[in-house]
């Protein structure tokens, strides 16, 4: 048994969209609402991400003794080590020393010049 066409919500939906008034209006303002938070609200969840994310970053210390990274605290909670800057330069032989810092400006680089013969 075959179903008949539903010729009369095809044309009924047709006058809506076609014909100007309030109804057509109402409906092209809801679709153009929906688009409109379809594109704006994860672009404002994104920068709000964005926000957050340099906000933790920028609170985050990392330990100078043992390397654990916590958030906005004088202390490590992992090794009791303060973060306040200390005079004493870590142990030497310790995994965490580092070579002393250059400014780059101070750098002295020297390029020697060779030439090179490719004899094949």
């Amino acid at each position: 048994m075959q179903r008949s066409v539903p010729w009369f919500w095809i044309v009924a939906i047709g006058l809506l969209l076609l014909a100007p008034g309030v109804t057509f209006r109402l409906l092209v303002d809801v679709l153009e609402g929906a688009a409109l938070l379809a594109v704006v609200v994860p672009l404002l969840l994104a920068g709000a991400g964005l926000i957050a994310w340099q906000w933790a970053r920028h609170r985050l210390s990392v330990c100078p003794a043992c390397g654990a990274t916590s958030i906005a605290t004088l202390e490590c909670p992992a090794c009791g080590a303060s973060f306040v800057e200390t005079t004493q330069p870590p142990a030497p032989g310790s995994w965490f020393a580092r070579a002393p810092e250059t400014r780059a400006g101070d750098a002295v680089i020297d390029v020697t010049v060779s030439e090179v013969r490719d004899e094949s």
